[in-house]
């Protein structure tokens, strides 16, 4: 299961997002796999968050 700082990080990401997500001025987002239409709850509809979280430096 991924943590909420990953689904954050993949959105921000991933070119694939499609959401309700927006930035404030105070540097909060509400970009997240959480708000894509392409995540059911559990896991992105369209296989792309793997390759994505694979793809960010972790570090």
């Amino acid at each position: 299961m991924a943590s909420v700082d990953q689904l954050k990080l993949v959105g921000l990401s991933c070119d694939y997002y499609d959401g309700e997500g927006t930035t404030s001025s105070l540097g909060g987002t509400g970009i997240s796999c959480e708000t894509c239409k392409n995540w059911d709850g559990r896991k992105c509809r369209i296989n792309v968050f793997d390759s994505v979280l694979e793809g960010l430096d972790q570090t």
